[in-house]
């Protein structure tokens, strides 16, 4: 049927714009109405961070889908029509939560006035207005001067566009090799494609419904913990984290085994971990135990002392740690140089199909071979690296007007590529993203060894954008669009969608929403003032400031993580160990372990976000599906329940978000 109705369909330009347009628009209202314990987990954007699990599409969907049974709609709403709306609303999400709105202009507008002398020295005019009018955004009550913001809008919104344009050009030219022929999984579109269905006008499979019941049970009482004091708490839900991490208490009989830290209880992360490989489960937590027994060990002869005395958090982040202080330095091993590794030793294993598609580009194949290459994409690849190449070009061009030297901004924009290009790989395979604003900037520091005096615009642009960049898929690198677009991909071939209509209807929101957010925001806060919303308070806009005393250029955090001196032995140990990992696996079928896994089960993945726990969980149950029921009973049973829980706990946090909306002009 999807293949049918492709045939006769155009790409759905004005649907498109007209839903990019309205999700920038409402997402950001709602975002900025939702209350300080809140606003992280009920918008419409990310709502588990970490998974970087997007409610938008799945919200959209849930109550799009159910539309194309009613008699006058039946027929109406197909799957080209749902496809386009995931496509579209995953896009969207990306900008609807607090992250991309706060860390990468939010903090720098911000910056004007709470370190204005070290603003005027290191942040650009055009990248945020002089501090007397980027205050007036605090107490609003204004008409928004928009002559005095129009070049930070224009600068933030082609900023944006241009690593847009970059990463869906990278990821059109790697689409067949994942999709089509490895067969990525990215398990966040499985659950999409469970909640589409087969056909729009048929009844939802019963697993499924049963899976939406338990997720709506579930997260309602959690709401309801978080919202009244007085509720009692079902779940245990007070005692975690937002994301669901329990910490080991420091008086816990367990507290002796010195490697123990974190474990997470959050169920979505379990259903969504039951959708991934077996291969990548059981390395995600057989490496923690291998962590853990290295980490006894060290205690044990004398280093890390005084570590069972800290809770699980201070395991992870206070020194001496494991993390980063010797004689380990995971980080500097597993997230410093396995990362590289990752996205480095995927090219190299795969230098064959890349450089297949280069010679296609260049007219070095014959017709009908490059006619078999490119009959199901989204443009030639002729086409695709001239993209590739321009956008690179306007990214270096870019890093170089803000301060960068072309030394630095050649090696920022390889850093860019290389960390997405392995989170891509993470986010496919496991439904993870490797978060951390401690590691992006590890090759800056072979490249930056010293701090001058005073500081240079490159020398904190260089460590301020490479940290966030990394940390999540919305900040200065806004790697979201990797993300998007191979979703797209994925959607698409599950769907019979044509990709050229899946390469636009992921640019479209890519290009539109970025911009519809901050003339929204910036509207928001001169009618209200920031200072009314709780969002204001809760994203702690000093944490990131631009500035040589404090935040992520702060050169005593700078030169600590991943790592202390000396550094590159154990980034290059990093390197070589998901090196061997990717090649062995690659090679022996047989062969366990996922490099993937080691990373997970190494880092702050497992150490403060404790996602070795529902790892674990979901391999025992995955391993019990297949051997007592099958493929069969994984796929009619196991799929189904495991999206049904995802798209309840959706429509959890749609009731949630709705009750805190009102909240905000009703009290309660």
């Amino acid at each position: 049927m999807g293949v049918e109705t492709e045939k006769v369909e155009k790409t759905p330009w004005l649907s498109a714009i007209i839903l990019s347009v309205f999700l920038g628009v409402f997402g950001t209202v709602w975002l900025h109405l939702l209350p300080v314990g809140l606003f992280k987990f009920y918008n419409f954007g990310v709502v588990v961070c970490v998974m970087q699990m997007t409610s938008a599409p799945f919200i959209i969907l849930l109550i799009a889908r159910p539309l194309a049974s009613i008699g006058p709609l039946r027929g109406k709403i197909n799957l080209s029509t749902l496809t386009t709306i995931y496509i579209v609303s995953q896009a969207s999400a990306w900008f609807l939560w607090w992250d991309p709105i706060y860390n990468v202009y939010g903090r720098i507008i911000t910056s004007r006035f709470i370190v204005p002398a070290e603003s005027e020295l290191l942040v650009p005019w055009f990248m945020a207005p002089g501090a007397d009018i980027s205050k007036q955004i605090m107490s609003g009550q204004l008409p928004v001067p928009w002559g005095e913001w129009l070049p930070s809008i224009i600068f933030w919104w082609t900023y944006q566009v241009f690593f847009a344009l970059f990463y869906v050009s990278v990821t059109t030219i790697l689409r067949r090799a994942w999709i089509d022929i490895e067969k990525v999984p990215f398990p966040h579109t499985m659950v999409a494609h469970q909640l589409i269905g087969k056909e729009p006008h048929a009844r939802w499979a019963r697993p499924f419904i049963v899976g939406i019941l338990i997720g709506v049970v579930f997260q309602i009482p959690a709401f309801m913990t978080s919202i009244f004091p007085w509720f009692p708490d079902v779940y245990g839900w007070r005692t975690v984290c937002g994301g669901g991490e329990w910490y080991l208490p420091a008086d816990s009989p367990l507290a002796s085994i010195a490697g123990l830290s974190a474990f997470n209880k959050h169920p979505v992360i379990l259903a969504i971990a039951y959708l991934i490989p077996l291969s990548v489960l059981f390395s995600a937590w057989f490496f923690y135990v291998v962590y853990m027994v290295a980490v006894q060990i060290a205690f044990i002869t004398g280093s890390y002392t005084g570590l069972v005395d800290k809770s699980g958090c201070g395991r992870a982040w206070c020194a001496p740690t494991p993390q980063y202080s010797e004689p380990y330095k995971f980080m500097a091993i597993s997230y410093g140089g396995g990362i590289l590794g990752l996205g480095m030793f995927y090219l190299i294993l795969n230098r064959r199909y890349i450089m297949e598609t280069l010679q296609a580009a260049l007219g070095r194949l014959s017709g009908e071979r490059v006619l078999e290459l490119e009959k199901n994409e989204a443009m030639s690849y002729r086409m695709n690296y001239l993209l590739l190449a321009l956008s690179s070009i306007l990214v270096l061009a870019m890093f170089m007007v803000i301060g960068l030297g072309i030394v630095a901004a050649v090696l920022m924009l390889f850093t860019a590529f290389i960390v997405w290009i392995a989170n891509s790989r993470v986010y496919g395979m496991a439904g993870v993203q490797f978060q951390g604003n401690d590691h992006g900037h590890v090759l800056f520091r072979f490249l930056l060894t010293e701090t001058p005096e005073p500081m240079t615009r490159e020398w904190a642009w260089s460590y301020f954008m490479s940290r966030l960049g990394a940390n999540t898929p919305t900040e200065t690198f806004t790697g979201a669009a990797m993300f998007t677009a191979f979703s797209s991909y994925k959607m698409a071939s599950l769907t019979g969608f044509s990709n050229k209509k899946a390469f636009w209807l992921t640019l479209i929101p890519l290009i539109i929403v970025p911009l519809v957010v901050m003339v929204t925001w910036l509207q928001l806060n001169y009618s209200f003032g920031a200072s009314k919303f709780a969002i204001t308070q809760g994203a702690s806009l000093t944490w990131a400031t631009i500035s040589p005393t404090e935040g992520l250029t702060n050169p005593s955090g700078v030169f600590i993580t991943p790592g202390s001196e000396p550094l590159a032995p154990y980034v290059l140990l990093g390197v070589i160990i998901v090196g061997v990992l990717s090649f062995l696996h690659a090679r022996f079928l047989w062969f366990p372990f996922e490099p993937i896994g080691f990373i997970m089960g190494t880092t702050f993945m497992s150490a403060l976000w404790g996602y070795w726990g529902p790892f674990l969980i979901a391999w025992v149950i995955k391993v019990l599906t297949l051997r007592i029921g099958g493929s069969k009973a994984y796929e009619n049973y196991g799929i189904p329940i495991a999206a049904g829980f995802v798209a309840g706990y959706m429509v959890a946090i749609l009731i949630g978000g709705t009750l805190s909306v009102i909240g905000f002009f009703v009290p309660f």
